[in-house]
């Protein structure tokens, strides 16, 4: 018993580490903490019907003393069994201490099988018919009788009532058991879960959506910082309102001596109108930025700019799409016709944000 004790002060101890991780851990915690200690409680209380047993036999059969002794002996050892497992947890951390608990309540449980089966020896030894004594405890049939509370056919006459239809007869039979203490715990159940959220005041469901909803926006704003200048070709969408804002500064110290400040060309193409020279979806024109054309005088500018500075541009770029500027350069290139309706709508975007 001692060493069992040992064992759940050391799996207590262990479990205090767990507050830090989520509530769902440390509820589980609790439940196997609860678990152990109903389990400890309940070996407690058989071994003290075994010392009783032992006392009768000793009283009985004093030659059978030693006999005792032994079981006694047997069963304290694999009581302690689970200590060692217990002092283990002191070096296991994070989710390992739910292996070591696994482990404790399965000692204990083993614990209580062993103890019933030398209760069961021990009884046996003081009943004067030992064939009887020595019969299992539990009769699974008559046990499953009992939990279903079914009748006997033998006995079914009893409870037939009068109801015949075409033949078949009704019986009184009983709610099982099972069901009625099943339906009894749900009634149990939705008081505590009353309590718990319109009492207590727990988090309802819709509330609870929201707050994961939130959670999950703030988790994706944070990866996105974290991540802003992994964007390339594959993967650039359409840059915010500040980023746009951005964007125009960028063009301005940038872009505006080629292009124009108001995209209407000069040494480069006009970017007013609807004709590319290579390509006049998002995607192909940070491409452009980012890699240039040598061969035709536009220089690479994946060195002097971050790949987000690239992004707000290119996005700033498309918000000249339609314009009319003054002297605008004569079209190059050939006609662009968005095959989605993402590129149209990301022109009406940039205007709304430079609009504002």
């Amino acid at each position: 018993m001692a060493g069992l004790i040992v064992c759940h002060t050391g799996f207590a101890q262990e479990a205090a580490p767990a507050a830090n991780t989520n509530s769902e851990s440390n509820m589980m915690m609790y439940v196997l903490i609860a678990t152990g200690a109903i389990l400890l409680l309940g070996i407690m209380l058989l071994g003290n019907v075994m010392l009783k047993l032992a006392k009768l036999i000793v009283e009985k059969e004093k030659g059978k003393a030693l006999l005792i002794l032994l079981l006694f002996w047997g069963s304290t050892i694999f009581a302690q069994e689970p200590a060692a497992s217990a002092a283990n947890t002191n070096t296991l951390v994070f989710n390992w201490d739910m292996i070591a608990a696994t482990a404790v309540l399965s000692m204990e449980l083993l614990t209580i099988l062993f103890m019933l089966f030398m209760i069961n020896k021990m009884a046996a030894s003081l009943s004067d018919k030992k064939e009887e004594a020595t019969k299992p405890i539990f009769h699974l049939p008559k046990l499953f009788d009992n939990f279903n509370a079914s009748v006997a056919i033998e006995k079914e006459a009893d409870i037939l009532l009068d109801h015949n239809y075409d033949g078949i007869r009704e019986l009184d039979n009983n709610l099982p058991p099972w069901w009625k203490y099943g339906f009894y715990l749900t009634i149990v159940w939705s008081f505590a879960y009353m309590f718990y959220y319109h009492v207590y005041g727990a988090p309802l469901s819709e509330e609870e959506y929201k707050t994961e909803v939130m959670e999950a926006k703030a988790e994706i704003d944070a990866y996105m910082k974290k991540s802003a200048n992994n964007v390339d070709e594959s993967n650039i969408k359409l840059a915010d309102a500040s980023g746009i804002k951005e964007g125009l500064e960028v063009y301005t110290n940038n872009c505006a001596t080629c292009h124009g400040n108001n995209g209407e060309g000069g040494v480069g193409p006009n970017m007013t109108d609807a004709y590319w020279i290579h390509g006049g979806d998002l995607a192909s024109v940070f491409k452009t930025i980012k890699y240039g054309w040598p061969a035709k005088g536009m220089k690479s500018w994946q060195t002097d700019l971050s790949p987000v500075q690239m992004k707000n541009v290119a996005s700033y770029i498309l918000s000249f799409q339609g314009t009319n500027p003054a002297n605008p350069k004569a079209a190059e290139g050939e006609l662009y016709r968005p095959n989605e309706a993402i590129d149209s709508t990301a022109t009406a975007k940039v205007d709304t944000v430079l609009v504002k």
